[in-house]
């Protein structure tokens, strides 16, 4: 009997995630669990995605939830050949709260994610593979990021702490950690290959649903326009073909990953000190 792998993939009701997932599922040998905040539309979409799929709900806001995920996944669908961490919120401020009191950008971006992985750390697969998406908005500079807010580091308890300010550049600032974590994973985790996907721009994505009506409509409707002008914008389908590709592809790729292709992440991403105190914060912080 062929040898099935387990992929999980968080986010997977829409945009990036659900394009992935359908690669994935599409794929002989293997089994996709998507990983959902909402369980109706997760049902909804492995209906359509067909019997190499399941669901398990995953409210990111909220701790338990990711607690309990993590469990049932270890339980029902150990060993894990796969996480693909890829959903994300963008909030138009830095005030809004997790289920846990932390600043919402940051739980769900980085927290959950971090949580989630620690507590499938025993079910992973000997040669699993962690995939975390982040975004160029990491780098803050204008070639790399547009006019995004740059992100703003500092000690890990106080991004963690609800605060007045941008939610774009609480965004950019969760997807630098989210490269601090996939570095600090792949010097802790033997054997696993981490890597760091960047899929550029994504217009066509669902990211701004939480912005006013008003917003999100003029992003809606200049989405294709960015996605052919911007050198730094791609559509969902190209880059979910990329991001599964990471999961089907030679053994062993990691690093930071740039729209398919290898690539350095920022000066500022490299920091191992600023790595490992996140890391360590973030197990207080889940504790």
């Amino acid at each position: 009997m062929d040898l099935v792998r387990t992929v999980v993939v968080t986010g997977a009701t829409s945009g990036l995630g659900r394009a992935t997932a359908a690669l994935l599922a599409a794929t002989p040998g293997r089994r996709v669990v998507l990983a959902v905040r909402d369980a109706d539309r997760g049902a909804a979409v492995a209906r359509e995605l067909g019997p190499a799929t399941s669901v398990v709900g995953l409210d990111l806001a909220s701790l338990a939830s990711v607690r309990a995920a993590a469990d049932e996944i270890a339980r029902d669908c150990a060993p894990v050949d796969a996480l693909v961490l890829n959903a994300g919120v963008q909030t138009t401020r830095a005030d809004r709260v997790s289920a846990d009191g932390h600043e919402l950008t940051f739980a769900v971006n980085h927290l959950a994610h971090f949580l989630l992985t620690e507590r499938l750390r025993p079910a992973l697969a000997p040669d699993a593979r962690i995939v975390v998406v982040s975004s160029g908005t990491h780098w803050g500079t204008l070639r790399k990021s547009g006019p995004f807010p740059a992100p703003r580091w500092q000690d890990p308890h106080l991004l963690a702490r609800p605060r007045a300010g941008s939610g774009q550049r609480a965004y950019a600032t969760s997807k630098l950690a989210n490269v601090y974590f996939a570095y600090e994973a792949a010097r802790r985790y033997p054997g696993v290959a981490v890597a760091v996907f960047d899929p550029g721009l994504m217009p066509a994505t669902g990211l701004a649903r939480s912005y006013p009506a008003p917003a999100r409509a003029a992003y809606t409707a200049l989405a294709p326009l960015l996605t052919r002008l911007l050198p730094f914008a791609q559509d969902p389908g190209t880059a979910a073909e990329q991001l599964a590709a990471l999961v089907t592809g030679p053994a062993g790729t990691s690093g930071y990953v740039e729209q398919g292709r290898p690539a350095p992440s920022s000066p500022d991403s490299y920091d191992l000190d600023r790595a490992r105190e996140l890391w360590e914060v973030s197990a207080d912080l889940v504790a």
